[in-house]
């Protein structure tokens, strides 16, 4: 590596770092948020009534894969391109052009779901509760798909800071303020879908204020000639790629819900928020990650991503291990919080949070091809694996309930990730992990038995207060093995940028 080649480097894993660091913790928080909202909406729903609203949720997420059409993609690459390249006239046009898109597309989504709702209710779900709730949360549709795309021009300017407050925390924080009025009121099923609605329009209007301050040169100003075609044949596979990966993901609280009981889609909604915890860290680096690649890679710099791919990686899995050690201890004390219903889900959650460890390992690599000229091979991999899950699940969930539709989506996960990892290597001749990366391997293989150990050997409290103290040992179980296996110049830069954006941001 060159002096300006590693210049570059120590100044895009700084940045890359500092806006992950701010990324991870305001998710983090909107996932401990989230976690509080869930537990209280949990208990005072019960896992029947939640697992009605669920559907209704999932059915409106199913739909604006349609009516944001991949844009989302395509705003965080084409955006970002363009603003490299000095050329802000094409970013306004592209935004501009995707907005409209997303406007009517939105109506659109409202009116499907309108007209369907008594055949979705109940031909294909069998709950008649559901069909008022569709007729309801259809008008999340428009403000929902709007929140999405505007977010996605937020990290395609890379204020990571406003997308997840704008499309997170404004919609969970006025979601459960509503819901608790309206619950108070004597509305349950209608109350939480009700909420929903509201918190879409908080969220929509929140990020569109946000889009003119950070990216005011998105809205004001004279457009230029846009590639149409290329945009929209970039966003139609990110479609593809998005519409897929929800199936894949998504297909096992369909199945349960086609096949058992709301109760059952209710548990199973849970465990996936717990597994999901596993995630924050992938999406808090692959986020600012993402443009950084679409940067560097159309400049030429294929070196700089590899060592930047390296780097990260590293310390998404690193960071996430303690996490699943902690759910193999504490999973089922964590799922009892929700309610004691719930914990008959926790073989589920333990299948889901290995899958996503797996997952922590070559997201980046997703990352990869999705800014460079394979995208296309991300589409082929999850439209593959979306298939595989949907036929596990009917396999499986009629026989295994929630451990099944738990094995169908964390077998597709795990497939996927096999092939993106050979599609990196093969390529783009990248591997996200190289010589030093035994350490991490050391540190799985401790924390994983430790984990077990525990579980074995001691009777956990299920207390909320001993799975936090158990989280926190995790944590300072791997920093203690990665001291004292060493620490390297580019890990000291990641810890002195994260403790510098700290103290700064304390400081302010």
């Amino acid at each position: 590596m060159t002096d300006h080649t590693h210049a570059e480097y120590k100044g895009y894993l700084s940045k890359a770092t500092r806006e992950a660091g701010f990324t991870f913790f305001g998710q983090a928080f909107a996932l401990a948020f989230g976690f509080a909202a869930n537990a209280i909406i949990a208990r005072l729903l019960g896992a029947d009534v939640l697992g009605v609203y669920v559907l209704a949720w999932t059915v409106v997420m199913a739909v604006s894969i349609l009516t944001t059409f991949g844009i989302e993609g395509g705003f965080v690459r084409y955006i970002s391109m363009f603003v490299g390249k000095g050329r802000e006239d094409q970013a306004r046009s592209t935004f501009r052009f995707g907005l409209r898109f997303g406007v009517v597309a939105g109506i659109a989504g409202t009116l499907t779901i309108v007209l369907l709702r008594g055949t979705i209710a109940g031909s294909f779900f069998k709950e008649p509760r559901l069909e008022h709730a569709l007729l309801v949360v259809a008008f999340a549709m428009l403000p929902y798909t709007l929140a999405r795309l505007q977010s996605a021009a937020l990290r395609a300017v890379k204020d990571m800071r406003r997308s997840i407050i704008g499309l997170e925390l404004s919609f969970r924080v006025p979601r459960l303020a509503v819901f608790l009025v309206l619950f108070l009121l004597g509305y349950r099923l209608g109350g939480i879908v009700a909420a929903a609605v509201a918190a879409c329009c908080v969220s929509a209007v929140v990020t569109t204020i946000f889009v003119r301050k950070s990216g005011p040169f998105l809205i004001h100003g004279e457009g230029a000639t846009l590639p149409r075609r290329e945009f929209l044949g970039y966003s139609s596979q990110m479609l593809a790629e998005t519409g897929t990966a929800f199936v894949l993901l998504h297909s096992g609280r369909l199945m349960l819900g086609f096949f058992l009981t709301s109760a059952d889609v209710g548990v199973f909604n849970v465990v996936v928020l717990l597994a999901s915890l596993a995630t924050l860290f992938t999406f808090s680096w692959n986020a600012i990650f993402s443009p950084i690649i679409a940067d560097v890679y159309h400049r030429g710099g294929v070196e700089l991503m590899k060592s930047l791919l390296h780097t990260i990686t590293r310390w998404i899995v690193l960071l996430t291990l303690p996490v699943f050690a902690w759910l193999v201890i504490s999973g089922d004390g964590v799922l009892s919080i929700f309610g004691d219903e719930f914990v008959r889900g926790y073989a589920a959650l333990l299948v889901l949070a290995a899958a996503q460890v797996i997952d922590s390992t070559a997201g980046s690599v997703s990352s990869c091809l999705a800014m460079t000229r394979f995208q296309k091979f991300n589409v082929y991999n999850i439209l593959v694996m979306a298939g595989v899950s949907v036929i596990l699940s009917i396999l499986l969930v009629p026989r295994m309930g929630i451990m099944g539709a738990a094995i169908a989506t964390g077998a597709s996960i795990v497939l996927v990730n096999v092939a993106r990892l050979t599609e990196g290597r093969v390529l783009l001749k990248i591997f996200p992990f190289d010589r030093s990366s035994w350490k991490v391997g050391v540190t799985a293989v401790v924390l994983f038995g430790l984990a077990v150990a525990s579980r074995r050997f001691f009777d956990v409290p299920r207390d909320w207060y001993w799975s936090a103290a158990t989280l926190v040992a995790c944590y300072g179980v791997a920093a203690l093995l990665t001291i004292s296996m060493g620490v390297s110049e580019e890990d000291r830069m990641v810890w002195s940028s994260v403790m510098g954006r700290i103290l700064s941001r304390r400081q302010g």
